[in-house]
């Protein structure tokens, strides 16, 4: 069934789509704020979540945190356990590791999301900067 393009589910993905884009219903709400959408959050999230239905962006959960991506292409992450920031990870998918997982449990791996976790070298920085002072 094919779903109707609304307004606001085009504002949405505007906001979102895009390699590098990581960002919860709460901070696509606010960006359509500043430019005076008057879009409320149920409605983010619903479009939110249809977008992720059709493919168009991914949305990354952990136990932890849970984030819209706006770059569908599979690929890797790094979230910063200091200032939360999130930031692809520059290295090669790798489908072998779907295969290989596939084949050891006897399952069929539709894809997988790996999220690292550490220190950016922003906070690194920080840290750095307040040893020395």
């Amino acid at each position: 069934m094919k779903r109707r393009q609304t307004q606001q589910k085009k504002a949405i993905f505007e906001v979102i789509q895009g390699k590098g884009k990581h960002m919860s219903a709460e901070d696509v709400k606010a960006i359509l704020d500043e430019k005076e959408m008057g879009i409320g959050l149920a409605t983010v999230y619903r479009n939110l979540n249809l977008l992720c239905e059709e493919g168009a962006i991914q949305k990354i959960t952990h136990k932890n945190f849970s984030f819209f991506d706006g770059n569908p292409i599979p690929h890797d992450h790094f979230r910063c356990i200091r200032c939360d920031c999130v930031q692809d990870v520059e290295a090669e998918y790798h489908d072998e590791l779907d295969q290989q997982v596939a084949k050891g449990m006897g399952a069929k791996i539709l894809h997988h999301s790996t999220t690292f976790e550490g220190i950016c070298p922003n906070c690194m920085k920080e840290e750095e900067n307040r040893q020395w002072n």
